[in-house]
């Protein structure tokens, strides 16, 4: 049965392999470890061959379609210019 991995450890990976700073709980960490996702040395924490496997074997999460800001109708002029002071308040609700 392969190792499920939730998706912020999935994430705690990715950061690790492209060299950001993160910093993890100990409890991600220790079961990381047992998984031989990583290893924790005296130059910090290092992803293993098999954790670099297992990101390879993971679905590219579909990023475009969620981080994509949600349309905004505008309202524009005949020449498609946008009309002026269409911005709403903040206040307003």
């Amino acid at each position: 049965m392969p190792f499920k991995l939730s998706d912020l450890e999935v994430e705690i990976l990715r950061k690790l392999v492209n060299g950001e700073a993160i910093s993890i709980s100990s409890k991600q960490r220790l079961r990381l470890e047992l998984a031989g996702m990583i290893r924790e040395g005296a130059k910090g924490i290092v992803v293993t061959l098999t954790g670099r496997g297992f990101l390879a074997r993971e679905k590219q999460p579909h990023a475009a379609a969620s981080d994509a800001a949600p349309a905004i109708n505008v309202l524009r002029d005949t020449r498609g210019r946008r009309m002026p002071f269409q911005r709403k308040s903040i206040f307003e609700r």
